[in-house]
Protein backbone atom coordinates (compact mmCIF):
# COMPACT_ATOMS: atom_id res chain seq x y z
CA UNK A 1 0.00 0.00 0.00
CA UNK A 2 2.96 2.21 0.42
CA UNK A 3 4.07 1.76 -2.71
CA UNK A 4 0.36 3.24 -4.26
CA UNK A 5 0.48 6.23 -1.80
CA UNK A 6 4.29 7.10 -2.85
CA UNK A 7 2.88 6.68 -6.45
CA UNK A 8 0.08 8.71 -6.31
CA UNK A 9 1.69 11.58 -4.44
CA UNK A 10 4.77 11.95 -6.85
CA UNK A 11 2.28 11.53 -9.51
CA UNK A 12 -0.56 14.53 -8.04
CA UNK A 13 3.14 16.30 -7.37
CA UNK A 14 3.79 16.52 -11.13
CA UNK A 15 0.66 17.49 -12.44
CA UNK A 16 -0.10 20.30 -9.85
CA UNK A 17 3.81 21.58 -10.71
CA UNK A 18 3.06 21.55 -14.18
CA UNK A 19 0.14 23.95 -13.20
CA UNK A 20 2.53 26.06 -10.82
CA UNK A 21 4.30 26.70 -13.91
CA UNK A 22 1.97 27.83 -16.39
CA UNK A 23 0.37 29.85 -13.35
CA UNK A 24 4.00 31.31 -12.90
CA UNK A 25 4.68 32.10 -16.56
CA UNK A 26 1.16 33.43 -17.30
CA UNK A 27 2.65 36.09 -13.78
CA UNK A 28 -0.41 34.82 -11.94
CA UNK A 29 1.40 35.40 -8.63
CA UNK A 30 -1.39 33.60 -5.86
CA UNK A 31 -2.31 31.32 -8.21
CA UNK A 32 1.47 30.47 -8.67
CA UNK A 33 1.55 30.09 -4.47
CA UNK A 34 -1.60 28.55 -4.05
CA UNK A 35 -0.11 25.90 -6.50
CA UNK A 36 3.42 25.87 -5.20
CA UNK A 37 2.05 25.07 -1.60
CA UNK A 38 -0.18 22.22 -3.14
CA UNK A 39 3.14 20.97 -4.16
CA UNK A 40 4.93 21.12 -0.97
CA UNK A 41 2.13 19.53 0.96
CA UNK A 42 1.83 16.76 -1.70
CA UNK A 43 5.89 16.42 -1.82
CA UNK A 44 6.12 15.63 2.28
CA UNK A 45 4.55 12.57 1.74
CA UNK A 46 6.52 11.16 -0.75
CA UNK A 47 9.96 12.56 1.06
CA UNK A 48 9.09 10.77 4.30
CA UNK A 49 7.94 7.58 2.64
CA UNK A 50 11.02 6.96 0.36
CA UNK A 51 13.59 8.47 3.46
CA UNK A 52 11.99 5.24 5.49
CA UNK A 53 12.37 2.76 2.49
CA UNK A 54 14.88 3.03 0.03
CA UNK A 55 12.74 0.78 -2.45
CA UNK A 56 10.26 3.85 -2.36
CA UNK A 57 12.19 5.88 -4.66
CA UNK A 58 10.54 3.11 -7.62
CA UNK A 59 7.51 4.32 -7.31
CA UNK A 60 8.34 7.96 -6.48
CA UNK A 61 10.35 8.37 -10.19
CA UNK A 62 7.41 6.77 -11.61
CA UNK A 63 4.90 8.78 -10.24
CA UNK A 64 6.54 11.57 -11.45
CA UNK A 65 7.11 10.37 -14.89
CA UNK A 66 3.39 9.83 -15.23
CA UNK A 67 2.37 13.23 -13.54
CA UNK A 68 4.51 15.01 -15.38
CA UNK A 69 3.46 13.02 -18.85
CA UNK A 70 -0.78 13.88 -17.95
CA UNK A 71 0.34 17.84 -16.52
CA UNK A 72 1.96 18.44 -19.66
CA UNK A 73 -0.38 17.01 -22.47
CA UNK A 74 -3.68 18.74 -20.31
CA UNK A 75 -1.67 21.82 -20.00
CA UNK A 76 -1.22 22.02 -23.52
CA UNK A 77 -5.02 21.08 -24.17
CA UNK A 78 -5.63 23.67 -21.66
CA UNK A 79 -3.72 27.03 -23.28
CA UNK A 80 -5.64 25.80 -27.32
Amino acid sequence: MDYVITFTAMFFVDIVFAYYLKAVGNDKAVKAGLWASIVVLLNVVAVISYTENHYMIIPAVLGAFAGTYIGVKHNRVDSR
